[in-house]
């Protein structure tokens, strides 16, 4: 057990970044190669905590637990008494301390980031936020894989966020400061990302003129405008971010080349318009996807002892040598006896 965790992008370094995207690729192709991945998690079990609904993510690690041969145990919000839907509450610690005895990883997706953090604290095993009213690293890492795809560098790239500063907003702007990509936020005045959270992030650039941010943008990301606790204030914002929905005619300031990503759910007609997100220059379901890729290289982020070895294997991945050394990690856990 490695003991590594990801409460948000800032838990990872640059290298970091860089391996969990190597990784997450090569098994890929090993994978619609072969058909198949070695069980390197075999006998590992994942803990997931949702107190909010989740069709991508849950879906993403349960099938990454079942492909690297290990599984996953589900708790909604209820059930494990935590969050803000539970209508009763356990004492965090305990829950935390018994569902990391069940399980060899922890994956939390509570609302409330303080919580997160109190969870992440508290685990004796290592822990990924799911998502938070912060934060969405795992969300990041995806867009950050399917630009590396569409582009085939992150170094250079200019991504442009229109919309509410959201948990969206700025995982990706700290992913991106990581690997070389300049980000440009833009936001009405009063939903810009806190500066203290951006003042030290390279690349970073803060604007209210949505045009002028997706100027020569290879990449144009928006997120919903109404969260789930902000229902009450739906005609409000809509008013307010109305300069910045995401339309033909705002694309067409970006790169001839640029691409749309959204994280899912879209509400059609308010952030982006349906000829946006369901024409030619939309990879949210390509983005979508990408989870399933990052959950995998997460996972064994987080468990593999060999995790340096592979993420090495990955970057030279050449003339079928990562698939070469997974069989060499598969031998040497035989002999561990971790299989």
């Amino acid at each position: 057990m490695t003991g590594r965790r990801l409460l948000t992008i800032e838990d990872l370094t640059a290298p970091d970044v860089l391996d969990v995207l190597a990784v997450a690729e090569s098994l890929e192709r090993h994978k619609r190669h072969s058909g198949f991945l070695p069980a390197l998690l075999r006998g590992k079990c994942l803990g997931m905590i949702f107190d909010e609904t989740s069709l991508r993510t849950r879906t993403a690690f349960e099938r990454a637990m079942g492909d690297l041969g290990g599984q996953a145990i589900h708790y909604n919000g209820a059930e494990a008494r935590v969050g803000r839907h539970a209508e009763k509450t356990e004492h965090l610690p305990d829950f935390v301390n018994v569902a990391g005895g069940f399980n060899d990883v922890l994956l939390s997706r509570i609302y409330d980031f303080a919580t997160q953090e109190r969870i992440c604290a508290l685990s004796p095993v290592p822990f990924i936020n799911g998502m938070c009213d912060e934060h969405h690293p795992t969300q990041a890492l995806c867009d950050l894989l399917t630009v590396k795809r569409r582009f085939g560098r992150l170094d250079g790239i200019g991504i442009a966020f229109v919309g509410d500063g959201t948990n969206i907003a700025l995982s990706l702007a700290q992913a991106a400061a990581k690997v070389g990509a300049r980000f440009t936020c833009a936001t009405p005045e009063t939903m810009a990302l806190p500066v203290e959270r951006t003042a030290h992030l390279a690349g970073f650039t803060a604007t209210t003129d949505a045009r002028a941010a997706v100027r020569d943008a290879h990449v144009v990301v928006a997120d919903a405008w109404i969260p789930m606790n902000k229902a009450h204030e739906a005609d409000r914002r809509r008013e307010v971010l109305a300069p910045y929905r995401v339309t033909p005619a705002l694309m067409d300031e970006a790169r001839p080349d640029a691409v749309f990503l959204h994280n899912l759910p879209a509400y059609r007609g308010d952030e982006v318009v349906p000829e946006v997100i369901d024409g030619p220059r939309s990879v949210v379901y390509e983005e979508a996807v990408a989870r399933l890729h990052i959950a995998r290289s997460l996972l064994l982020y987080c468990l593999h002892p060999d995790w340096k070895d592979l993420a090495e294997a990955a970057h030279g991945d050449q003339d079928g040598a990562f698939g070469r050394w997974l069989d060499e990690i598969a031998t040497r856990a035989a002999v561990r006896g971790d299989l």
